[in-house]
C-alpha cells in the first residue's frame, strides 16, 4: 500500500518529467482509492489568463499499487473518475481516504 507521501513523490516526478519541469502540483483531492493530483504551470498567475496551462489533465495515483492514470480534458473530471471507479472492486471504494495536508495552491 502506498502512503500519501510516496504518492506525492510519484506525482511530482511524473509532472516534472511530463511537462519538462514547467509545471507543479496545484491541488490534491483525496479519494478512497488514492489521490487526484492537479497541476498547473509554474508561471501561472490567476489574474492573467495567458499564463493558464491548457490541455493538462489531473492524474490519479492509486494507493494500493501506485499506478498513475491520466484523466482527460474532453469531459469534466467527474466523468473520468466514474470511469476509473467502475474498474475497481467495490471494497476499494469503501476504503477510508488517507488525508493530505490541504494543498490547494489556487482558488
Amino acid at each position: 500500500m502506498f502512503t500519501f507521501k510516496k504518492a506525492e513523490e510519484l506525482a511530482k516526478t511524473w509532472v516534472k518529467l511530463a511537462t519538462n519541469d514547467s509545471c507543479e502540483i496545484s491541488q490534491i483531492d483525496d479519494k478512497p482509492y488514492g489521490w487526484i493530483f492537479h497541476y498547473q504551470s509554474k508561471n501561472y498567475n490567476p489574474d492573467d489568463d495567458k499564463t493558464h496551462l491548457e490541455g493538462n489533465c489531473p492524474i490519479i495515483v492509486d494507493r494500493v499499487d501506485g499506478e498513475i492514470r491520466g484523466t482527460g480534458t474532453a469531459h469534466a473530471l467527474e466523468h473520468y473518475l466514474r470511469e476509473y471507479e467502475a474498474t475497481l472492486p467495490a471494497a476499494r471504494l469503501q476504503m477510508t481516504p488517507e488525508r493530505h495536508d490541504g494543498v490547494k495552491k489556487y482558488k
